[in-house]
């Protein structure tokens, strides 16, 4: 199989050296190939080869600008669509078991059993959690989420925001549990200020 960057260089030999037919004779050239912004005169033989090539190189060959436009519509809507669709606790709670270990002192660190008591009553109390964020919280939250590839709606999530957090600014953490419990901050979290207090 051919890539798209063979068949175009193979285009440009043939056409810098002339179409040639197979008893080695010159050929007129009475087509043209298209690709994007760039063409090749070619004749019948050469341009039905090369629009193969092309074709197999690029799987389905060219997309017109139809249905591109039509294509990106429907990624649109699609991702629409995605971002609409709250996931059921049972999806939450699903990905938290597969991404989140155990945090009892005797399992801590060990995978949750998707169907335990104690995985349903950690998963909880870190969804109650996540629906309760401050603003504050919920800003950062949501743009390491955005920078991270992750879905903030998923509790999961925040647990690892949070140990993100505590592991790399300490301070800005404390402050964030502090403002859940309904502790007094600082006025700025992030000042070398409010790390004193």
């Amino acid at each position: 199989m051919r890539t798209t960057v063979q068949v175009i260089s193979y285009v440009e030999k043939v056409v810098c050296d002339g179409c040639l037919s197979k008893d080695g004779t010159q050929t007129e050239a009475t087509e043209t190939l298209n690709l994007g912004d760039r063409s090749w005169d070619l004749c019948l033989e050469h341009s039905v080869r090369f629009s193969r090539y092309l074709v197999d190189a690029l799987g389905t060959g060219l997309p017109d600008e139809e249905n591109e436009a039509e294509a990106a519509a429907q990624d649109a809507h699609a991702s629409t669509a995605a971002e609409v669709e709250e996931p059921t606790p049972d999806v939450d709670l699903a990905d938290y078991v597969f991404r989140i270990t155990d945090s009892r002192k005797a399992f801590k660190g060990k995978p949750l059993k998707a169907g335990t008591q104690a995985a349903r009553a950690q998963w909880s109390g870190h969804r109650e959690r996540l629906a309760a964020l401050p603003d504050k919280e919920r800003a950062d939250y949501e743009k390491w989420c955005a920078a991270e590839g992750k879905d903030p709606r998923l509790t999961a999530s925040h647990v690892e925001f949070r140990g993100f957090m505590w592991a790399n600014f300490p301070h800005m953490a404390r402050a964030y549990a502090d403002a859940m419990r309904g502790r007094p901050q600082p006025h700025q979290i992030n000042s070398p200020e409010g790390q004193a207090a």
